[in-house]
Order: C-alpha cells, then structure tokens, then sequence
C-alpha cells in the first residue's frame, strides 16, 4: 500500500504503510522467536516450578511469549522486531512520530484479542478495512506499520546544510548510530512538518528529536530548538555520507526549504 501517514490536520506524510501478507510473515518470524524464547525459559523455570507448581509456570511462559516478549522488542529496536526487521518494517504512531512505550502496550494488549484469540482473523478484517493497513490493535493504540525499506529509496535527494552558528557542531556531531530508515523519517518530518498547525507541529518534532537524542545518547551543549536539533542530525547524516551537501553548493542538488519549523534558532549564548 502507498497511503501515508495522515497527521492530526490531515496532512499526509509519505509514509508507505505495510500490507497484510507481508506483516504476517512479519509476525510468523515473530512468533518463531517467542517460541524460542519461551522454549529457553521452560528449561530454566521447570526444575524449580514443573513439578511443584505446573499452573504457575504454564501461566509464566504464556504471559512472557505473548506480551513481554512482543512489546519488549517493540521497546528496545524503536518499533521494530526480529520479523519486522527482516522484511523492513517499523511501527510508528499515526502523526508520524516514534512509537511510544504507552502505544507498544497497548498494541501487545489488544493483540492477545485480535491476534492470538481469534487467530489472527479479527487482525486481518481490520487491517483490510481501513486505507493505512491498521489493525484493531493500531487503531487503539494510534499507530501504523510503514515498510521503511520503501521509504529510503524513494526519497528524492535534498541536501540540509548546518544551519547558521552550527557548522562546527554539525561537523563534530556523531550520527553513526543512525541508519538509512531513521534519517528518511527525519527528512520526512522536516520537509512536511511546516504543513501542521504549530501545537501538532512542536508535539511532533519535539518527539521525533528526543527519539533521536536518546538513540545516539547525545547530550545537548545548550538550549537548542527541537527542529533545529532535527535539521543537524541530518545535515550531519549527509555530511558522514558525503557527496550531496558538495553537489547542492554546486547547484545540482535541492536544498531543503526553510519555514517557521525549520528556521534555526541561535541561542542568545550562541549570539554572544
């Protein structure tokens, strides 16, 4: 499917959402490491609970293969899972943003209904009835599944130069943890987030910044604006890549348009 991601004001962000057949293998691949995982616990947990207390293990080992170890992996690769991984797959929420440990909970919630109760056939109703491909548990939780693999290579090439007063934070920042997927949700977010309303706007991009931060474990050296902060990561991204920041001051590649979003904002230590 192509339908983007429809934010509060109804702007689409091109955001390809994810099918029905390719998230169940997605999820197949999923299963087969919770069963994994659940199979290691069994022979850890039965010398101590198999004899004395089978109930309370049976009970351990389908509450840990069913919720702890789906929203788990959620939490830890930022929406991602072993199956969605493979096929190029990432939960984000509906406006765009990173998924929020509240929505992966309630996604591993509704999913001991949609997905495991009914086998599935609840999932897949709801995925076919709405445009964006989400299930009962999306629905409830805000989100959507986008094939990210799609969006890195559809992304037309637009250069983000360090915006001014940054250049030499630009060139010291380290983005080597970020990848291809995480920098095209972030082209994504500024070239489109000056389409919001500026409440949803700054909810938006403050998340999206954050999200970052945290996955490169990088301490801001002083007040910086969200967006600001989102236009280094990326102008730094393009920097470490190399080539299309040199073709843009030749000319032969777009820049990024700036707006009200994306405009730096120099702190008044930076101006002195």
């Amino acid at each position: 499917m192509h339908a983007g991601v429809i934010t509060p004001e109804a702007v689409v962000l091109e955001l390809p959402t994810a099918g029905v057949a390719t998230r169940a293998l997605a999820r197949l691949v999923d299963l087969g490491v919770q069963g994994v995982v659940v199979f290691a616990l069994a022979l850890v947990l039965s010398p101590v609970w198999g004899v004395a207390s089978p109930q309370l293990m049976a009970l351990v080992l389908g509450f840990t293969g069913l919720f702890v170890v789906p929203i788990g992996m959620e939490l830890i690769w930022r929406g991602s899972s072993a199956g969605k991984a493979m096929f190029g797959l990432r939960v984000v929420g509906a406006d765009g943003g990173p998924e929020a440990p509240r929505q992966a909970i309630v996604r591993g919630l509704v999913a001991l209904v949609d997905l495991y109760l009914s086998l599935g056939a609840v999932a897949v109703i709801s995925a076919m009835s709405t445009r964006t491909c989400q299930r009962a548990g999306d629905l409830s939780a805000g989100t959507v599944v986008i094939r990210t693999r799609s969006l890195a290579v559809s992304s037309t090439p637009i250069a983000f130069h360090a915006p001014i007063g940054y250049e030499q934070y630009v060139a010291s920042l380290d983005v080597s943890a970020l990848d291809d997927e995480d920098f095209a949700l972030i082209r994504e977010v500024l070239l489109r987030v000056r389409e919001l309303r500026a409440a949803s706007r700054d909810r938006l991009v403050a998340s999206l910044a954050e999200d970052v931060r945290a996955r490169l474990n990088h301490t801001l050296p002083g007040p910086v604006d969200p967006a600001t902060w989102l236009v280094c990561v990326a102008s730094a991204y393009q920097l470490r890549q190399g080539g299309l920041l040199a073709d843009a001051a030749l000319g032969l590649a777009p820049l990024a348009p700036r707006s009200a979003a994306t405009q730096p904002k120099v702190t008044e230590r930076r101006r002195r």
